[in-house]
Parts: structure tokens; C-alpha cells; sequence
């Protein structure tokens, strides 16, 4: 990261670490190398340190959540997504409780959740699957509830902001708007300026004044 950062361009983005192996030198980066961008996906999987050893994990909430503190600590703006799995075999409402209380103490600014499939070749794969679908069903609802409220609730910090935007094209859905993405990864979208085409825009970065904040993207006016 700092012989990347050395070189000048002007975004990095280290995407993702497991948390057993993120450590406090690389934390270290998310606090002083300013093109190192503020987002991290951290997978914790479950809060659970039960179900997260019969994954065998190798880390439990407690170490999880310290390193989630650390990382705050040393870049208190950074953006944190992660991956979740409901439903691993076992899992009991109290495990699921735990998962849920932990995506609220962190407030991601994205979650991606998954219900549990067996994969061929894995220990898992041979443990008994003794909960009702219906009763996996109605958890991962639950938490994709909470995770998108965490989200809405995280973009709001940007309404009003100028927040800086790296363009990479149009919207799939209208191509008189350029779509780009934040420092923190958010997807942000503004309109193409009169007499101007996406073509001039694309791979710049550029200011945009933040008019719209949703769960999944921010709106704006861009500044010429």
C-alpha cells in the first residue's frame, strides 16, 4: 500500500482482508496514506463465535470488533461493508440474535447476505440441517431489513456534502446521467451538463454536490 501509494495515483482501494489477517500496519494505512480510499469489506460471516467455529473461522466477534474499533480509530470516515451467511447449519435464534446485534452495533454501509447452500467437499456439507427453511427465511428477511436501514442511514451523512467522484460511465437506466463512484464506494449519479457527453467525463474525477441520499446510490449536481 505505501510503495502504491508512493507512486502518486491518485486512488487506492485495498478491497478486502479476513479479519483473522488485517493488521495494525495496514490499519495504519487507512489513517495516513490519503489515496488510500476510505471503504473496507471486513467478511465476518456470523456474530456468532460458536457458529463462526464450526466454520473455522479462526477469529471471534470479541477480535472482529476490535478491529472494527481500530480501523475507526485510525479513519473514523471509512465505509464498511461485509458478508453474512444465515442459516449455517445449527444456527439457533440465539446465534442468529447475535449476527443481528452485531451488523447493528457495527452499521455497515452495505451487507451482502446469503442463506446457506451446502458446497460439495466441505465439513459443513455433512452436518444435519435441522431448521425450517421458513424459520431461515424469516431471519434473513429480518436482517436484510436492518441492513438496509443501516445503509439508508449512512448515506444521509452525505446529503448536503461535495463529495469528490470518479466517473466510470452512465446509468444502465439513463444515459443523460453519469454514474461514478465515491471515496467510500457509494454509487453516485449525476446528469451530463448541457452540451456535454458522457465521453467527456468518463475515468476524471469530478464534484458533485450531494441533492439525494437513498439506500443504494446519492444523486447530485455536478460542479464544472
Amino acid at each position: 500500500l505505501r510503495g502504491v501509494s508512493e507512486t502518486g495515483v491518485a486512488r487506492i482501494r485495498f478491497a478486502t482482508s479476513h479479519p483473522k489477517d488485517i493488521s495494525d500496519e495496514v490499519i495504519e494505512a487507512f489513517g495516513t496514506l490519503d489515496n488510500v480510499m476510505p471503504a473496507l469489506h471486513l467478511p465476518v460471516q456470523s456474530g456468532s463465535n460458536r457458529i463462526l467455529k464450526e466454520m473455522n473461522r479462526r477469529y471471534t466477534r470479541e477480535h472482529y470488533l476490535e478491529r472494527i474499533a481500530k480501523l475507526r480509530e485510525a479513519c473514523p470516515d471509512v465505509a464498511l461493508s461485509t458478508d453474512i451467511i444465515v442459516g449455517f447449519p445449527g444456527e439457533s435464534e440465539e446465534d442468529f440474535q447475535a449476527t443481528y446485534d452485531l451488523v447493528k452495533e457495527v452499521g455497515y454501509h452495505q451487507v451482502f447476505t446469503f442463506i446457506y447452500s451446502p458446497r460439495e467437499g466441505t465439513p459443513a456439507a455433512k452436518m444435519p440441517q435441522d431448521t425450517p427453511h421458513e424459520v431461515i427465511q424469516e431471519r434473513f428477511d429480518r436482517l436484510v431489513a436492518l441492513v438496509q436501514e443501516n445503509a439508508f442511514e449512512a448515506n444521509q451523512a452525505e446529503l448536503g456534502q461535495t463529495v469528490e467522484v470518479l466517473v466510470e460511465g452512465v446509468s444502465k437506466r439513463d444515459d443523460s446521467i453519469l454514474t461514478g463512484r465515491s471515496p467510500k464506494n457509494q454509487t453516485v449519479h449525476a446528469k451530463i451538463p448541457e452540451g456535454k457527453t458522457s465521453d467527456d467525463y468518463k475515468g476524471r474525477r469530478v464534484e458533485v454536490a450531494v441533492t439525494e441520499a437513498k439506500t443504494w446510490y446519492l444523486r447530485g449536481e455536478l460542479y464544472e
